[in-house]
């Protein structure tokens, strides 16, 4: 479903990226895949960290709260680092990349978020809980009890 958001965004400002950067065309896909993959892995992990009021802020019409401040930073940090790690562009470019990126990205998930009532939670929990199988959450939730059990 964040899939489904990414690409239209994609589609929005992918020549805005491109002219401000001038990276090749075919970067696209990759510059997304890692914009939508650092998103994930910060939403997912402010969940499993019990701070979802803070995850439903971000994603409201309402002044952030310093939770949603905190997690949106960790969400531009990331997918900058990343950006440059993953796909080796310098710091500039991912900052161009995420200036541009992330207020969609946060926009489209906020207007997905307000379909439904303030304190309804299931549309955060359809674009970051389940990813197959037994979902993202519960993936990530065994994963940290399998390293806890095993040392």
């Amino acid at each position: 479903m964040l899939d489904q958001l990414i690409n239209s965004l994609k589609s929005e400002v992918g020549g805005q990226i491109m002219s401000q950067t001038n990276l090749p065309e075919g970067h696209l896909d990759q510059i997304f895949s890692v914009l939508g993959n650092a998103t994930t892995r910060e939403v997912t992990g402010h969940m499993l960290g019990g701070n979802l009021s803070d995850v439903m802020n971000l994603f409201s019409d309402k002044p952030n709260n310093s939770g949603a401040d905190q997690l949106q930073s960790k969400i531009s940090s990331g997918a900058i680092s990343d950006l440059s790690s993953k796909l080796g562009l310098s710091p500039e470019v991912a900052q161009k990349i995420a200036s541009v990126a992330l207020p969609g990205i946060i926009s489209l998930i906020t207007r997905k978020n307000n379909t439904t009532p303030d304190d309804d939670p299931s549309p955060l929990h359809e674009l970051f809980g389940s990813t197959g199988g037994t979902g993202f959450l519960a993936d990530e939730a065994k994963n940290i009890l399998g390293k806890f059990l095993n040392k």
